[in-house]
C-alpha cells in the first residue's frame, strides 16, 4: 500500500505543481476569487429576499412579505448591481491580474479588457409582444427609443439599441469574457513590454504619465478585439458571444453536470489534498470556470423566477460533500480509543464545523496516512453519488443560493437550496455516510497504537 501510495505521489506532485503554479491558470483562479465580494453582497440580498419572500409563501405568510417590502426593494437593487452584470466583473478582475504577471498597469489592463468585452458583445436588445398585449400598449411608448419593429405574424418585435443586453453580462458572457479578457490584456501587456508607448517628459507627474503612456497598448487592443468581432459578424450570422455560448460554454457545463464529471472532481480533489497540495486551489479554474457559472445561472434563474438550468454547482459540493472531515471527527470521538486521535478530534472538532479542515488533515495526519487513504476518498465520493442522485430525481432541490463556506454542514445545505426542507435530511444522511466510511478504519488505528 505505502509503495503504491508513493508512486502515485511521485506522479501526481509534479502535474499538481504545475497546473497549480501555471501563471495564467492562477490569474484566472485570483479573478474568480476578486468578484467574490461583489458576488457575495449580492447573493446575501438573494438570501435575505428568500427569507422575506419564498420562505412566507411556503406557510401563507404574505404579511410578512408586505411589511418588510421596503427591504425586498432594497435588495433587489443590490442584487441588480452583482450577479446580473458578472461577467463585467470578471473580466476587469481578469486584466488586472494579467497585467499583474506582466508588472504593467493594473488599472488600465482592467479597463481596456473591459472595455473590449463592450465591443465583443452585442449593442441591441429585442422585446416580444404577444400582439393582444402590444395592441394594448401606448403606440408612442413603443416606438420611443426603437430602433426596429417587426411582426412574426403572432407577436411583436421591439429591438432597442445602444444598450448592453443583460443576457450577455451575466453568467452566460462568462467564457467570451475569459477569452477576450485574455486576448485584449495580453497584447495591452505585450506592447507596453516593448515600450511602444507615448513618451513623456520627466518632469511629468507619474499620475498624468501613466494614462498616458497606456494609450497605444489601449488603442492596439481594442482595436484588435473590435476587427476580430467585425470580420466575425460578416462572416457569420451569430454574434460572438452567442457563438462561444452555443459552441463552447453550453456543451462544457452540459459535460460538467454529468455524474461521473461530478465524482472525478471529488476524487481529485480528495487525492491532491491526501498528498499534502490544495485540492481547491489547484482545480479552481475548472470549479468556478464550470460549476461556479452553473451558480450564477441558477442564482439568476431563481430570482427571475425561472426554471433551474443546472442540478449540480459549485455550492453542491460545499452542502453536501465537503463537511467529510466531520464525520471523521465524529467517528472518532464516537468509537476511538486511540489518545493522539481523540486529542487531535477535539481540537479539530470547531473548526470542521465551519468546514476548515487542516487542522484535522495535518494534526491526525490525512496527508500521506495509508490507513485513512480509503474513507478519505471513497466517503466524498459516496456523499456525491447520494446527493447528486436525490437532486438529479428531484427529492431535493437544486443549490440556487450562494453561501459562504464557512457555513456549518446541514445548514448550508438548507440555505443554499433555499430553504428546502429536505435537504436537511439529505445532509445528515450525507453525514451519517461519512461516519459510516470512518469508523473501521478508526478501529483499525487504536490496534495500530496498541502494537
Amino acid at each position: 500500500m505505502n509503495k503504491a501510495l508513493d508512486k502515485m505521489q511521485e506522479k501526481l506532485s509534479p502535474i499538481a505543481m504545475k497546473v497549480g503554479n501555471q501563471r495564467f491558470l492562477v490569474a484566472l483562479r485570483d479573478s474568480f476569487v476578486g468578484t467574490m465580494p461583489v458576488i457575495m453582497t449580492g447573493s446575501v440580498a438573494l438570501l435575505l429576499n428568500a427569507f422575506l419572500v419564498d420562505l412566507p409563501q411556503q406557510f401563507h405568510l404574505e404579511g410578512i412579505t408586505k411589511a418588510f417590502q421596503w427591504l425586498v426593494d432594497i435588495n433587489n437593487l443590490v442584487f441588480k448591481g452583482s450577479i446580473p452584470i458578472v461577467s463585467l466583473l470578471f473580466i476587469y478582475c481578469l486584466g488586472v491580474n494579467v497585467a499583474k504577471i506582466y508588472k504593467v498597469d493594473t488599472v488600465s489592463a482592467g479597463l481596456v479588457s473591459l472595455a473590449s468585452f463592450v465591443i465583443s458583445i452585442g449593442g441591441k436588445v429585442t422585446q416580444s409582444f404577444p400582439l393582444p398585449k402590444a395592441a394594448n400598449m401606448n403606440l408612442d411608448q413603443i416606438i420611443q427609443g426603437v430602433d426596429n419593429l417587426k411582426f412574426d405574424g403572432q407577436n411583436l418585435l421591439v429591438t432597442v439599441g445602444n444598450v448592453l443586453p443583460g443576457n450577455h453580462v451575466n453568467a452566460r458572457g462568462y467564457f467570451t469574457a475569459m477569452i477576450i479578457g485574455f486576448l485584449a490584456s495580453i497584447i495591452f501587456c505585450k506592447v507596453m513590454n516593448k515600450n511602444w508607448v507615448i513618451k513623456l517628459p520627466d518632469s511629468v507627474p507619474p499620475a498624468i504619465a501613466k494614462p498616458f503612456i497606456s494609450i497605444i497598448p489601449g488603442f492596439m487592443a481594442m482595436y484588435v478585439v473590435a476587427i476580430l468581432t467585425y470580420v466575425f459578424q460578416l462572416l457569420s450570422s451569430d454574434l460572438l458571444i452567442d457563438w462561444i455560448y452555443k459552441v463552447l460554454q453550453t456543451p462544457l457545463l452540459g459535460l460538467s453536470q454529468s455524474f461521473f464529471a461530478v465524482i472525478l472532481m471529488i476524487f481529485l480533489n480528495k487525492l491532491f489534498w491526501f498528498f499534502g497540495l490544495h485540492g481547491g486551489n489547484v482545480l479552481a479554474p475548472i470549479m468556478e470556470g464550470l460549476f461556479g457559472v452553473a451558480m450564477l445561472a441558477n442564482l439568476d434563474a431563481f430570482q427571475k423566477g425561472e426554471a433551474i438550468p443546472y442540478i449540480w454547482t459549485s455550492g453542491s459540493f460545499g452542502a453536501f460533500v465537503w463537511f467529510e472531515g466531520l464525520g471523521l471527527v465524529i467517528a472518532i470521538l464516537l468509537f476511538s480509543r486511540n489518545n493522539h486521535y481523540r486529542e487531535v478530534a477535539k481540537l479539530g472538532l470547531a473548526p470542521v464545523m465551519f468546514n476548515i479542515g487542516e487542522p484535522v488533515n495535518y494534526g491526525l495526519p490525512v496527508v500521506l496516512n495509508p490507513l485513512l487513504f480509503i474513507p478519505f476518498v471513497v466517503s466524498p465520493i459516496l456523499m456525491g453519488t447520494v446527493a447528486y442522485l436525490a437532486t438529479d430525481l428531484g427529492l431535493v432541490a437544486p443549490v440556487t443560493q450562494n453561501v459562504t463556506w464557512v457555513m456549518p454542514p446541514i445548514l448550508y445545505g438548507f440555505f443554499s437550496t433555499a430553504f428546502d426542507w429536505r435537504s436537511i435530511i439529505l445532509s445528515v444522511i450525507c453525514l451519517l455516510i461519512s461516519i459510516v466510511c470512518y469508523f473501521p478504519f478508526v478501529r483499525m488505528a487504536d490496534k495500530t497504537e496498541l502494537q
